[in-house]
Order: C-alpha cells, then sequence, then structure tokens
C-alpha cells in the first residue's frame, strides 16, 4: 500500500523504518529537506504555514498517518489543528482507505488514579488535551475510515525523563502518581500492524489507546531503576493522596499485537544494557 506520513521526528523515523519493513511504498512530508531511509520519496513542506503545499495534491495514499510534533515557534493549535486540516484540504482522498492520527492520553482529564479504557469519553482537562481532541474531531469529517492513536508516555534509549528525574531528589514524588507508558518501538510496531489490519479489511475503531496497560506509581519505576543502578532512590509515599490516571489497552490486546516491551521493566532493562554497552 502507499503511505503518506507527515512528520519523520524521532518516532516517526520509526514508524518509517518499520513501514518500509513491511514492504508499503512510503512518502514523507517533513519541514526539512533532509533525506529519508532508502527507498523513501521525501516532500519537504510545513504543513502548518502551508510552504509548498500544492505539491500534496499530486498524493493519492492509501494510507495517511499525521504524526507532526510541536518544534519551536509553533503552537499545539497550529501543529495539531491547522496542519492536519491543510493536509486534510489538500490531498487527494479518492484513493484513501484509512487515516490515522497520533494522538494523545491526555485527552482523558482524570487525574485522581482513576482507571480508564477506549469508552472512557475524553474529557480534556487541560488546554493541550482540548487542543489535540479538537485536532481529533476534524477526522469525523472524512468520508473514510479514521482512528485516532492515543498514545500514553513514551520512552526508549532517548527519552530518559525518569533517569533524569532519578538524579534529581527534590523532584521525586511525595504520593501516589500513576504513569502509564509504551516504549517507542511498540509505538512504532503498533502503527504498522495496523497498517497490516487496513490490508486485511478488518475494520479499526475511531479511536485507540496505545500503552503497555501496566500502570505503576512512578516511584516504583524510580525504585526499580535505583536498585539497578546501585543509587538512592525514593521512599515510599503517603497513599492517601492518588494522581495520574491508570490506562487499559483493551483494543490493541484484541488486535493480536505482541509487545516487544510488554511492562517498564523489560523496557528500561534493555535501555540499561544499551547505556553499558556504550
Amino acid at each position: 500500500m502507499h503511505v503518506l506520513q507527515i512528520g519523520c521526528g524521532a518516532l516517526g523515523q520509526l514508524i518509517a523504518q518499520a513501514t518500509l519493513a513491511q514492504g508499503h511504498t512510503l512518502t514523507i512530508v517533513r519541514r526539512s529537506p533532509q533525506p529519508g531511509p532508502a527507498g523513501v520519496q521525501v516532500l519537504a513542506m510545513d504543513v502548518v504555514t502551508q510552504a509548498e503545499m500544492p505539491a500534496l495534491a499530486n498524493q493519492s495514499p492509501e494510507i495517511l498517518l499525521y504524526c507532526l510534533a510541536p518544534v519551536a515557534g509553533q503552537t499545539y493549535q497550529q501543529t495539531y489543528v491547522d496542519g492536519l486540516r491543510h493536509v486534510l484540504a489538500n490531498i487527494d482522498q479518492r484513493a484513501l482507505k484509512h487515516v490515522f492520527f497520533v494522538s494523545s492520553t491526555s485527552v482523558y482529564g482524570e487525574q485522581q488514579g482513576q482507571w480508564i479504557e477506549e469508552d472512557t469519553p475524553a474529557i480534556p482537562a487541560e488546554e493541550n488535551g482540548q487542543v489535540i481532541l479538537a485536532a481529533e474531531r476534524l477526522l469525523d469529517g472524512l468520508s473514510c475510515p479514521h482512528t485516532a492513536l492515543r498514545v500514553s508516555g513514551i520512552y526508549g534509549p532517548q527519552r530518559l525523563y525518569l533517569l533524569k528525574l532519578l538524579q534529581s531528589p527534590a523532584r521525586w514524588p511525595q504520593h501516589i502518581q500513576w504513569t502509564n507508558r509504551i516504549h517507542e518501538l511498540d509505538v512504532a510496531g503498533a502503527v504498522v500492524h495496523f497498517y497490516r489490519e487496513i490490508e486485511s479489511d478488518r475494520p479499526l475503531p475511531a479511536h485507540i489507546i496505545l500503552t503497555d496497560g501496566k500502570p505503576v506509581p512512578q516511584h516504583e519505576v524510580l525504585q526499580w531503576l535505583a536498585q539497578r543502578l546501585e543509587q538512592p532512590g525514593p521512599l515510599t509515599p503517603p497513599s492517601s493522596l492518588q494522581t495520574g490516571k491508570r490506562i487499559r489497552n483493551q483494543f490493541l490486546q484484541q488486535s493480536g499485537y505482541r509487545f516487544l516491551f510488554a511492562d517498564y521493566q523489560a523496557g528500561y532493562a534493555a535501555i540499561l544494557s544499551e547505556m553499558d554497552h556504550a
């Protein structure tokens, strides 16, 4: 199938590599003229400012993936809403079988440890989540099926927020703070897994949660990392106050996707091993 991918940052590069490995034809739209992986057509344009946008009219993809992230000088509104609107207005939609939009679990506003799943109403509590949900709603005007991929916290070898947090005791959690993660390779793997579903004419819902389905209090992750690194870690805070949310991944599991890293221990063990051999 011909995949048109809007955005090729750190996550987009992994998705592009997985897309090519699956044998699809891939066209990438990116802000810079940097070349993509071998065999990829790259269109240099900024879909936010609409620079060079007429070139999109020549694209007739079967799958459209929008995975653009904000850069300096561009707001969430510009990146997610305006950029997506510009793309949908300029591409040839006649061949489209499915549109994917990389969204976020920030569209769920719960912050007291509640469980979240696909049928939980999306009621964002913060502005960024509200903007991303507004972008999702642009898909409702399409004549083809579409899916918002609501991704939780992404981690990987270059996404080391918790390892950096471990080095800052003043910022260690003072209460139970639930976190939800997914390794960046599993995000890419899930995306191309859904490409196969489309290729096989299996329907997908309008939104899917991408997370490993193993929510855990942040202090437990820090304690595990501290033990592995033989460093001091945080104490277990009192359980009287809980923040964050606990997120299930029902559809992803039911679809048959097999995780490369089923939980944070598997993922961070691989990252720490890679760091030891660097």
